[in-house]
């Protein structure tokens, strides 16, 4: 039985909380956790809460004590004491314990974390720089896209600032997404010829730093954009009209979340004369395509194709 990927584990355990309670849900990722790959402190997160909406209060404590006291892991005050999954828990003094000494790595974390970048490739190679989404890192992107390399690129990984919990980033803050990112280009000597991607809410702090014309590429490629302001954002595609900018945007037929606003910026690109394509994946919800890896050659082959 092929393992699941770490996005399929999550979304379908988040669909099963949605359809059949959270007992279930629990059982399923407790049952298919063994072999996946991506941020192991978030999958604890699921366990934990999951056990403890289910009434499994000593289970979800032994679970959460493994996560922060035996393997260093940490997570947001405000959600700890805000989460309702985690109510059963609120009377024990264990629990209390476990927020007091998360309270205290989270505001170390959050003093000592930066903007970072991974530069994986030949650097005398174009760019193509991929931003993960959130409650993602760098390292996990760089997983999803390391085929680049293969493609004749440099590949470029920015890693917010703005942490969540253990090994986890967000974008937040999109305008200082913006210039985060800004930085990073400006510090890449092939940035002219750049290709800019992203998963997500990556893909949202990607095209506003392209809408505020802070950088210059020769492409796009966004995988289940997350664009909560696209609409408002459609008369700053006017910045960018004209250019020789190509854009490639894919999203599942499944993504509640991306589908719409991935639609609506194709809409808005077709009418402003800006050359892109839409991949619709069937079956596919909030995630990478299986096959990312040939749609990442195909992406970049029409990004690279003369106008």
């Amino acid at each position: 039985m092929k393992t699941m990927t770490y996005t399929q584990l999550l979304n379908e355990t988040i669909a099963i909380y949605d359809k059949s309670g959270s007992l279930k849900a629990y059982q399923f990722m407790k049952a298919n956790t063994d072999g996946v790959e991506g941020n192991k402190a978030q999958l604890y997160n699921f366990k934990y809460a999951l056990a403890a909406a289910s009434g499994l209060e000593q289970e979800a404590l032994a679970t959460m004590k493994e996560a922060v006291v035996d393997h260093g892991y940490w997570y947001a005050y405000d959600y700890l004491q805000a989460d309702d999954d985690l109510n059963s828990l609120r009377t024990y003094d264990e629990f209390q314990e476990l927020v007091a000494l998360c309270r205290e790595r989270e505001r170390e974390a959050k003093q000592a974390t930066s903007a970072e970048l991974i530069i994986e490739g030949n650097g005398e190679n174009p760019v193509l720089m991929a931003l993960h989404g959130d409650q993602e890192n760098a390292e996990m992107t760089k997983t999803a896209w390391l085929s680049a390399l293969k493609e004749g690129y440099t590949l470029a990984l920015p890693q917010s600032s703005q942490i969540q919990f253990s090994d986890a980033y967000e974008w937040e803050d999109v305008e200082q997404g913006v210039e985060e990112v800004s930085e990073h280009v400006q510090n890449l000597s092939k940035s002219t010829n750049m290709v800019i991607g992203g998963f997500s809410a990556g893909c949202r702090v990607a095209l506003k730093a392209l809408l505020d014309k802070r950088f210059s590429v020769k492409g796009f490629l966004f995988v289940a954009p997350w664009l909560p302001e696209v609409e408002e954002w459609s008369n700053a595609l006017d910045h960018i009209e004209g250019e020789s900018i190509r854009g490639y945007i894919i999203c599942g037929d499944q993504d509640e979340d991306c589908l719409e606003g991935s639609q609506k910026l194709s809409e808005l690109l077709k009418k402003k004369g800006i050359q892109h394509e839409l991949k619709i994946i069937k079956n596919l919800d909030h995630e990478y395509p299986e096959n990312f890896n040939e749609e990442l050659a195909s992406a970049l082959t029409y990004i690279n194709k003369v106008n």
